[in-house]
């Protein structure tokens, strides 16, 4: 039998945090009908307070595509290192879609342009062709071998009914 996943604890808020705001790529996880086949993708993401993910991308890709068939996705976000000892990363899964609402497309872009200063003004004709994505995260598992090799904590995030 599985042990009970426990919800996210308060204080791992603030180190997963720090961790995202660290890292400038996920790795996104899709599957679609197109083909039957997994896919993953190389993003440049930000995220929010509550851990959202939130990147660019054309809506024809086909991690978008696949997106557009089923809303369920997954992400690894890690630390390169060539050290075993030195692996720490966050696995996350959940529901993504594209940005509708306008203000959270707002939000989402400051964000974005916060974490990368180059995205300026003379991005913005591709911003606009492009799709503002979100993975809202229901688990995540943070992996931390500096503690020890496989240190690894899985916690829920959201209400019984949001996962």
């Amino acid at each position: 039998m599985q042990p009970e996943i426990p919800p996210l604890p308060d204080d791992m808020r603030p180190v997963l945090r720090d961790f995202l705001a660290g890292q400038s790529t996920l790795v996104l996880g899709t599957a679609g009908e197109q083909d039957a086949h997994p896919q993953v993708a190389p993003l440049f993401f930000a995220s929010d307070d509550q851990f959202n993910l939130y990147w660019i991308s054309d809506p024809d890709s086909r991690h978008s595509a696949n997106l557009a068939d089923w809303n369920k996705a997954a992400a690894a976000i890690f630390v390169h290192t060539w050290d075993w000892g030195g692996i720490k990363g966050l696995q996350v899964e959940g529901a993504a879609c594209p940005v509708t609402a306008d203000d959270e497309r707002v939000r989402a872009l400051v964000l974005y342009r916060e974490k990368f200063p180059f995205v300026t003004d003379k991005f913005a004709s591709l911003i606009e062709v492009s799709t503002i994505y979100v993975l809202r995260p229901r688990w995540l598992r943070w992996l931390d071998n500096a503690r020890h090799f496989g240190y690894k904590q899985e916690y829920l995030l959201g209400t019984p009914d949001e996962r």
